[in-house]
């Protein structure tokens, strides 16, 4: 028993070593004594072992403390490499990343086809030319993150594609066959969620509501992603929003995606017009006051308003962060949206846009595999990187 305590012990101790240096980046043994409260030579010793696997590296910089300078100790950011990608509509986005999660090299494939078949191809091409680019490193690339927007199974099949016909495809297990690394795949607002928790918005309950040609929310509860039973959550885009409304593609009518997604603003704007354009050309004639784009627009607000109310009400989370093109685009979105909700009981902390509109997704990823990979449980990077 006293072995089995012992080596628990030094595994838990390993963890919150790691956990100060992820969070602090460069400190010094002393100091990490401190924040950890573990004595010097605990430290020391946990400093040695991973400094003896590459992990953490010692340099000669001093670092000043209350007393004498100290070497400086840091994550050793280039032990390892990530591979994250999103697949989009017309694109692969794939980037290589460190383990401070900076972004060394990425790349855009444009697809020609979301045949999977096709687009297969651009996946796999697209994680080749990562590979080309990941410099060198002591363990290499550490894992392959792929962001998919659909709905994924909770052994993460993809069972829906949004813009696609994918059903029941295993791409995790295809990625993993051909590159023969580990791979994480999840749904993009998920990864959404997870990626602003980490590197923007510290709170342990937050939701992200992601609106492009579907409607997907992702769910963070006490610090834990929330995928629910058959890992379907966060399908808000199919919640009815309109009892006997608009038939959806899921079987219902009335859903929320029929009502606020770039689609179905696009399709507004034609019934009002006879015009098919684009959400980009809607916003520009919206920011130019044309009346059928400012229709268009306050109808998207009175509905986004009610999904907003709905998510607060029903999970109460400090944090709703909100990824749309008109949200991000139109300056008075947020502000409008506010004075929408009314509740009394509602106690919602920050209503806001993304800070990492792009990036989201893919830094989601990285941070999720540099967790797996250091195998920690509290996982926090400073919020000005």
């Amino acid at each position: 028993m006293k072995t089995h305590n012992s080596k628990f012990n030094k595994i838990q101790n390993r963890k919150l070593v790691i956990e100060k240096l992820v969070e602090l980046r460069e400190t010094s043994r002393v100091d990490l004594s401190k924040t950890t409260t573990l004595n010097k030579a605990t430290v020391s010793s946990v400093i040695n072992e991973l400094i003896e696997k590459n992990i953490v590296i010692e340099t000669d910089e001093r670092y000043k403390t209350s007393g004498r300078s100290a070497k400086v100790i840091a994550l050793n950011k280039n032990a390892g490499r990530i591979i994250s990608i999103e697949l989009l509509t017309d694109a692969v986005y794939g980037v290589i990343a460190n383990l401070y999660g900076e972004i060394l090299y990425e790349t855009t494939t444009k697809v020609s086809s979301t045949d999977f078949s096709d687009y297969l191809k651009d996946i796999l091409s697209t994680i080749d030319e990562l590979k080309t680019n990941t410099y060198d490193s002591k363990y290499g690339v550490i894992g392959i993150g792929v962001a998919v927007y659909g709905i994924l199974s909770k052994n993460k099949k993809i069972k829906f594609a949004t813009f696609t016909s994918w059903k029941d495809i295993e791409l995790k297990k295809i990625i993993e066959d051909y590159t023969g690394l580990k791979t994480y795949v999840e749904n993009e607002a998920n990864i959404s969620a997870l990626g602003e928790k980490t590197i923007a918005f510290h709170y342990p309950n937050l939701v992200t509501l992601n609106i492009g040609i579907g409607v997907g929310a992702g769910i963070i509860i006490e610090d834990k992603l929330y995928t629910g039973h058959d890992g379907y959550a966060g399908e808000i885009g199919h919640t009815t929003l309109v009892p006997n409304g608009k038939a959806c593609v899921c079987g219902n009518s009335g859903c929320l995606e029929r009502y606020i997604s770039d689609t179905a603003i696009i399709e507004k704007y034609k019934k009002l017009t006879n015009e098919t354009i684009s959400i980009n050309d809607i916003i520009k004639r919206y920011l130019n006051e044309d009346k059928s784009a400012i229709i268009v627009f306050k109808e998207f607000i009175k509905y986004i308003s009610a999904a907003i109310n709905n998510i607060s009400l029903f999970l109460n989370p400090q944090a709703i962060i909100v990824k749309s093109k008109f949200i991000n685009r139109i300056p008075e979105s947020i502000s409008l949206i506010k004075n929408n909700l009314k509740s009394h009981i509602m106690n919602l902390e920050v209503l806001t846009t993304s800070s990492f509109h792009k990036k989201t997704n893919v830094l989601g990823l990285t941070h999720i595999i540099i967790q797996g990979f250091l195998d920690i449980d509290n996982y926090k990077v400073p919020q000005n990187i």
